[in-house]
């Protein structure tokens, strides 16, 4: 379990990416506009390799596959707390 808990924290891309969906499902675009500075084909590898480590699952939103949604699988909500926490703990040391 803590090569997973390393894993994440390791990562400030797949972090973000689980707290940017923390208010529920989430358009592929969407996501991608919240996350510049970051090329498409790294954020995609990075939505590929949370949902193959369970944190998040990806929902075709056509037939046609065309338009995706990402939510948060039980996983990922289970480490909402400790990424919220750390997020709200980084702003507060910005601030003093």
């Amino acid at each position: 379990m803590f090569n997973r808990t390393w894993d994440l924290l390791s990562n400030r891309w797949k972090f973000f990416l689980i707290y940017m969906l923390a208010d529920g499902p989430v358009r592929f675009g969407v996501l991608r506009r919240r996350c510049s500075g970051i090329s498409r084909v790294t954020f995609t590898a990075y939505l590929r390799q949370l949902e193959q480590e369970g944190y998040v699952r990806r929902n075709s939103l056509s037939c046609e596959g065309l338009a995706v949604e990402y939510s948060l699988t039980t996983l990922g909500r289970s480490a909402l707390p400790a990424v919220v926490a750390l997020i709200e703990w980084g702003f507060a040391e910005v601030d003093e």
